[in-house]
């Protein structure tokens, strides 16, 4: 029978997180299939519009670095609060800015948000499923939220943009629905706020700041910082690529192409949940994720026929959305600890934000400086490797800990 507590139901609380998360990666992804009209209304370059989305990632990157300490403040369901509100404040800015300079201040504010998120959700469900054999499922669905939330948006932009008449109307579409969201997560979600202070308040023996201090836990920081590039690249600049007189598709089809990416994503992220709940070295698992991680990122541009485009959409989801839920499972080898695990956690965000900072900047000024989409792949496939040689080290020093520990609970 499934566990309670004071916070109640878990699966009932967590499903209600996942749903807020998508809320907010509805939000967070609008700019990507918008990006052809944000271009055009505020005349603006690839390259610049590329930190429409890197403008998060910095945001992010920042407030990743204190999000362990500000949890331990107000809690784990503040942090999901705060970061719904974060989301309302960008997209109200966004689509009142006068020019893109307070547009790209609007996408910062959604990275905060992003930040307080992406630390929030791991912390949740390890209150909310207390036996660590029981995270594997729920990790692996959780890692799907950015997914859910750009996968409907990546399907509904046209029609809502259709409906209003412009991009602004997607972005009040946007607040409307965040604005519901932020009702329903103040009153609905259940966590009782002494047991969730009593799991992340810091003590004498873990200081708050002791996630950014481990090489466990920055290994695994860059290995999330790698998946981060390459999966930002994909998820910023792919409608544009697809909509290139290369490939020839429509914005509806780019869209849904694009979309294609989502939908494996979440299968893959259930696939590899299911073979971390199986086995013993959970850190080797995490190497093979990166190794195919590595070679998603070096075939998206290559191809400009649409079969093998589709192709690729597959395995990009596929093949990048297996890391974060090795990550997460991986977080506990990090640390000897359960605060310390809670704090290793609360780093990760460091990583995903930060890798997103340079992808679409880069992959944008080397298709302006050189006219081709295929180069892209080199700065892919020189991250990827990184990522995988941090796995390997990671292996290197947990997987006996990881086999014994697991040994262990099985006896």
């Amino acid at each position: 029978m499934e566990e309670k507590s004071k916070t109640g139901n878990a699966w009932v609380n967590f499903i209600l997180i996942f749903i807020m998360g998508a809320v907010f990666a509805i939000g967070f992804f609008k700019v990507p299939p918008a990006m052809g009209s944000l271009m055009e209304y505020f005349q603006c370059g690839l390259s610049e519009a590329g930190w429409f989305m890197s403008a998060c990632s910095v945001a992010g990157t920042i407030i990743a670095f204190i999000t362990g300490m500000i949890q331990t403040k107000i809690g784990p369901k503040g942090m999901l609060i705060a970061a719904l509100v974060c989301m309302a404040l960008d997209s109200l800015i966004g689509v009142l800015a006068p020019n893109v300079e307070i547009f790209i201040l609007s996408r910062f504010i959604g990275g905060l948000g992003n930040g307080f998120l992406a630390t929030a959700g791991p912390t949740l469900i390890a209150l909310l499923f207390k036996d660590p054999a029981k995270r594997g499922i729920p990790n692996s669905i959780w890692a799907c939220w950015t997914a859910a939330g750009s996968l409907i948006m990546l399907n509904s932009f046209a029609a809502i943009l259709s409906a209003t008449g412009s991009w602004q109307g997607v972005w009040w579409v946007c607040l409307v629905i965040n604005a519901i969201a932020l009702v329903v997560t103040i009153f609905f979600i259940r966590i009782d706020h002494t047991e969730e202070m009593a799991m992340v308040s810091a003590s004498d023996d873990v200081k708050p700041w002791a996630g950014l201090t481990s090489l466990n836990s920055w290994l695994l920081v860059i290995i999330f910082a790698c998946f981060a590039f390459v999966f930002s690249v994909w998820s910023a600049m792919a409608p544009t690529f697809l909509q290139t007189p290369l490939v020839g598709m429509d914005m509806a089809a780019a869209n849904s192409v694009s979309s294609i990416t989502t939908i494996t994503g979440i299968i893959g992220s259930l696939i590899i949940g299911v073979v971390l709940s199986k086995v013993k070295n959970q850190p080797l698992v995490l190497v093979g994720t990166m190794v195919l991680c590595t070679i998603a990122g070096v075939i998206q541009f290559i191809f400009t026929g649409q079969t093998m485009i589709i192709v690729v959409a597959v395995l990009v989801g596929l093949f990048t959305n297996i890391v974060p839920p090795a990550l997460f499972s991986n977080a506990q080898w990090a640390a000897k600890t359960p605060a310390g695990v809670a704090l290793v956690m609360a780093a990760l965000p460091i990583g995903s934000n930060f890798g997103g900072i340079p992808a679409a900047p880069i992959a944008g000024a080397i298709v302006e400086s050189t006219g081709n989409w295929a180069m892209v792949a080199v700065p892919l496939g020189i991250v990827g490797v990184i990522g995988l040689i941090c796995a390997i080290v990671f292996m290197i020093r947990c997987g006996k800990f990881a086999v014994a520990s697991q040994t262990k609970e099985i006896q």
